[in-house]
């Protein structure tokens, strides 16, 4: 069990830290996103960012694989659980938007900010239901 605790611990640290680093980069988008929407530096943020989104994913899901081994069956019962949902919920709809953002090749910067906010507003709405739903 101390094993388990010890991943546990690790990985969610650098699933915050990996979270922490994307909204602070999409923030950085939203609000000067007349710089970072030109084409060197929209390659060098999606460069970086994608690093983060990959990172976050992969340590969510060792998480919840963590937190599925001690006997989360239904995710629907408990706060915790009910915040887990929305967390993957938020994630999914970022990861979603972020292909969008890879793949739009027109460069117009306000569809880039437009994106951006979503990504933004979705991590937002995250981690302030999470808050509201775990204390």
């Amino acid at each position: 069990m101390e094993i388990g605790g010890f991943l546990w611990k690790i990985s969610y640290m650098l699933h915050v830290i990996s979270n922490a680093a994307f909204f602070g980069a999409t923030l950085l988008a939203v609000i000067a996103c007349d710089t970072i929407c030109t084409g060197k530096n929209l390659k060098a943020y999606l460069k970086l960012s994608s690093v983060f989104v990959t990172f976050t994913g992969l340590t969510g899901i060792l998480l919840l694989s963590i937190l599925s081994m001690s006997g989360m069956d239904d995710l629907t019962n408990n706060p915790v659980g009910q915040s887990v949902l929305v967390m993957i919920a938020s994630y999914t709809l970022v990861l979603f938007i972020f292909t969008l953002v890879v793949i739009y090749k027109g460069g117009e910067a306000r569809i880039y900010k437009k994106m951006f906010s979503i990504m933004l507003i979705s991590y937002l709405v995250a981690y302030l239901s999470r808050t509201y739903l775990t204390t």
